[in-house]
């Protein structure tokens, strides 16, 4: 029996290491948006979460250099703690960006969702990029309506998403929102 029990506890110990291995990856919570793709993220939207960071009080035409037409801005508590801040975003930094066809409608049509996953930006590749947009856009998009999903070092998530952040905080032109930084435009506070 000793032994036995010995055994049980060893495969619930190497089990459990397993499971928190395999989560740590793509682990969300209320603050964290998952990174393991459409479905996880689509849930987790769906779920509202974000709903309860500081959000825009209401949707507005996007801000020059944005192509996300009509939006509205969340951005979580690492943004919101940081905001002050000019170095770069800490690891966890997030925002939800809702699109919306038109400055009346009163729910979204698309999302862009990005999260800072390690301390160094490195260039945007080390942000998560999710952006879904209603079928009738003009931005290229798979059948799912889904531009980019994924990290930033490669894909669309780099050609599209990136390529556009990089600027953010560079000049007055790239500055809609004091504050932008570090791939983020719009740190809402």
């Amino acid at each position: 029996m000793k032994l036995a029990g010995l055994l049980c506890i060893s495969l619930a110990s190497v089990l459990a290491a397993c499971s928190s291995d395999s989560n740590a990856s793509s682990s969300s919570d209320a603050q964290t948006p998952p990174t393991s793709g459409r479905v996880d993220i689509e849930k987790w939207i769906s779920d509202a979460s974000y709903k309860t960071w500081t959000c825009e009080t209401a949707v507005h035409a996007a801000r020059s250099p944005s192509p996300h037409g009509f939006n509205r801005i969340c951005s979580n508590e690492v943004i919101t703690g940081a905001a002050a801040a000019t170095g770069p975003w800490p690891k966890g930094a997030a925002a939800v960006k809702e699109i919306y066809t038109s400055m009346t409608d009163t729910t979204p049509a698309g999302y862009a969702v990005y999260l800072k996953t390690s301390a160094d930006s490195a260039a945007g590749a080390n942000w998560y990029w999710y952006e879904r947009v209603p079928a009738s856009s003009t931005a290229p998009h798979d059948a799912n309506g889904v531009v980019a999903d994924g990290m930033g070092g490669s894909g669309t998530a780099n050609s599209i998403c990136v390529a556009c952040h990089a600027a953010a905080g560079s000049d007055a032109a790239h500055t809609p929102s004091l504050g932008g930084h570090d791939q983020v435009y719009t740190p809402v506070h």
